[in-house]
């Protein structure tokens, strides 16, 4: 039997209104109920992620977050970090360099604030402010390079813009860093080694758990991470093809309720 589960949020527990459907409710209920602990893994914030359960039936059923794609874990009971790995300072700096000199579009995240550096700010960094309930702050870059709790970058765009952005990085960056895309708007930098499934992986260990007993399920290619540690790495029906090529088996989409399918195959009534 399973008793991790490890589920992203947008395109996956989240249906296209932003919002966690009663079948998928009822199936991590019976999860939980059967002795399974459920981790939400998600780029959002802490305080985003929790804000997704708030006032609904998970609200007080789910523990841990993990957080920034990995580089945040959390323990909402203790209300305690379990790990937090922001840049160093020469990180944010070379970060900033490959940025500007690429005239890249992007933001920075905090624990509590995005920052940008331009008062041209991008519909993508403004709908993220929205969505995460997260403060827009304009800060020169040799102030930001002085923050000790940078954590994310993201780079924004269009569609087209972010499927060929890793491609306009160069190889030296890539090294140094780790990056991956988020959604089909956002490209994400985080320290080096920093990911999902390596995240999965420390908590995991941290509750004496092994990669035998977890599931993961996910729609992007930050989620690809979760299904190599898992023991079973689930797609959505939404995810792009190379996703799912990458994922043990495929669910149905996050309008359909996918979440509660998957679960439905693994934890039957």
């Amino acid at each position: 039997m399973y008793s991790l589960l490890a589920l992203d949020l947008d395109g996956t527990l989240l249906n296209q209104e932003n919002q966690i459907s009663a079948q998928n409710i009822s199936a991590l209920k019976h999860v939980i109920h059967h002795g399974g602990t459920v981790v939400l893994c998600s780029a959002r914030p802490v305080k985003a992620i929790a804000a997704v359960i708030r006032d609904t039936e998970l609200e007080h059923l789910i523990r841990y977050f993990i957080s920034f794609n990995g580089a945040w874990i959390y323990d909402v009971v203790e209300k305690k970090d379990i790990r937090f790995i922001p840049f160093s300072h020469a990180e944010v700096k070379t970060a900033i360099t490959m940025l500007t000199g690429n005239e890249f579009q992007h933001h920075f995240f905090t624990r509590d604030n995005i920052i940008s550096c331009t008062e041209n700010i991008s519909d993508y960094t403004r709908y993220e402010s929205q969505l995460f309930a997260m403060e827009i702050i304009l800060t020169k870059p040799r102030d930001i390079v002085q923050q000790e709790d940078i954590v994310k970058v993201s780079i924004v765009g269009s569609t087209d813009f972010i499927d060929g952005v890793a491609n306009k990085i160069d190889e030296e960056f890539h090294r140094q860093y780790s990056l991956s895309k988020t959604s089909q708007h956002y490209y994400e930098i985080m320290k080096y080694g920093i990911s999902k499934g390596e995240a999965l992986h420390y908590l995991s260990q941290y509750l004496n758990l092994g990669a035998q007993s977890v599931v993961s399920i996910g729609d992007q290619e930050n989620d690809i991470s979760m299904f190599q540690f898992s023991a079973v790495g689930i797609a959505m029906g939404n995810a792009s093809d190379f996703v799912k090529s990458c994922a043990d088996r495929v669910s149905k989409d996050n309008n359909q309720h996918g979440v509660a399918f998957a679960i439905n195959q693994l934890w039957p009534l």
